[in-house]
């Protein structure tokens, strides 16, 4: 019989106790309950969301549950606020020099991040395009708040 870990859901060699990926006790299922560990998700967290973003710095593919993607927006916002504050405490003819390098440097990310989140959602990467009309920005808001497919859509299986 099979070991599943009771925190992560990761199967596990018959004879562990303990899980190989976080160290949780392990235990036997009867077949008919695997489902219930397998499928279980982890949490998306503020960090893990900022790993998984900047790791997939140009990834255009796949989709992005709303946590991924507004904790990592929060963290552009964030960062974009602390080079504000640098280069108005270090400049004082306003060059905005760090925040010009921060903004420029988490373009492609929140892009990418955009997409994937837009593709959770059963929409194309490219409908980010409608914010240059400024009216735009509110559908696109909705629509990346909105909850993602449940199950598979055209753009992969949910994250």
């Amino acid at each position: 019989m099979k070991m599943f870990c009771t925190n992560c859901g990761k199967q596990n060699p018959e004879e562990s106790k303990f899980c190989s990926s976080c160290g949780a006790s392990t235990e036997a299922l009867p077949p008919q309950n695997k489902a219930a560990y397998i499928n279980k998700k982890e949490e998306m967290t503020f960090s893990k969301s900022i790993s998984t973003c900047l790791s997939k710095y140009i990834d255009f593919g796949g989709r992005a549950s709303r946590p991924e993607y507004w904790w990592f927006y929060l963290f552009t916002i964030l960062l974009s606020w602390g080079g504000m504050l640098v280069d108005s405490s270090t400049y004082s003819d306003s060059t905005q020099i760090v925040s010009g390098l921060v903004n420029l440097a988490l373009f492609l990310p929140s892009i990418a991040a955009g997409a994937r989140r837009l593709h959770d959602t059963g929409r194309s990467g490219w409908w980010q395009l409608i914010a240059i009309t400024i009216i735009g920005i509110i559908p696109l808001i909705i629509w990346l708040a909105s909850k993602g497919d449940e199950g598979n859509n055209k753009y992969g299986t949910p994250s």
